[in-house]
């Protein structure tokens, strides 16, 4: 097995980085279907780890032996590993991708890790994709401030609330309403219905997982 290295310049490859909270540090990625990818590993409650470009390993097509790296290793809270390749689903049409890819599955298997190919129609899903990096847009807003606090002993008694209104009970702004609440939901503290387009027009719920 070996390991690439994104942290080195390249003039031919952009590489684009991800801020992990869930990790605690900076994910290098290749590609934006990648860093679009990141989103949902942040906010996917059963990963408990994940981060890009692991060690590579080799398989083997039409007798020879091929350097392989996927693009992801996703670590799960109920101890299992995938690897993960992403790719635009109008590439996997691809006889030759087809017949490789089924060549590195064989070859990760052998090592105890599933590879598994997402495309962007699974990735690229709105409003979801949207929403999450909205979210992440406020995971800079650390500890949990009075103001939040009380905003959430208001959300549980309520049980849903919509923005707005929260706004209004403690006459604040829409935006600091919308910064304060977004925050609680990065850290699970509140639950949101990600598939609507607009979370403020849709009720938040106190978490009490």
């Amino acid at each position: 097995m070996y390991i690439r290295n994104l942290r080195k310049p390249s003039p031919n490859k952009n590489v684009f980085k991800f801020a992990s909270a869930k990790v605690s540090e900076t994910i290098m990625c290749e590609s934006t279907l990648e860093f679009d990818a990141c989103f949902h590993h942040e906010y996917n409650e059963t990963i408990e780890t994940f981060g890009s470009q692991p060690k590579g390993f080799y398989y083997c097509f039409e007798g020879k032996r091929l350097p392989y790296t996927p693009d992801a290793l996703l670590h799960y809270i109920d101890g299992t590993t995938k690897f993960h390749e992403y790719k635009p689903y109008s590439k996997t049409f691809d006889p030759i991708f087809r017949a490789k890819f089924v060549a590195k599955k064989e070859a990760a298997q052998a090592l105890g890790t599933e590879l598994i190919l997402v495309t962007d129609k699974q990735i690229r899903v709105n409003p979801i994709l949207n929403n999450l990096k909205l979210l992440h847009r406020y995971s800079g807003i650390y500890g949990v401030t009075d103001i939040q606090r009380e905003l959430l002993q208001l959300i549980r008694h309520s049980g849903k609330i919509q923005l707005d209104d929260v706004a209004d009970e403690y006459e604040l702004s829409v935006g600091e309403t919308r910064s304060f609440l977004y925050s609680l939901i990065n850290k699970g503290l509140l639950e949101a219905d990600l598939t609507q387009d607009d979370l403020s027009c849709n009720p938040f719920v106190w978490c009490n997982a």
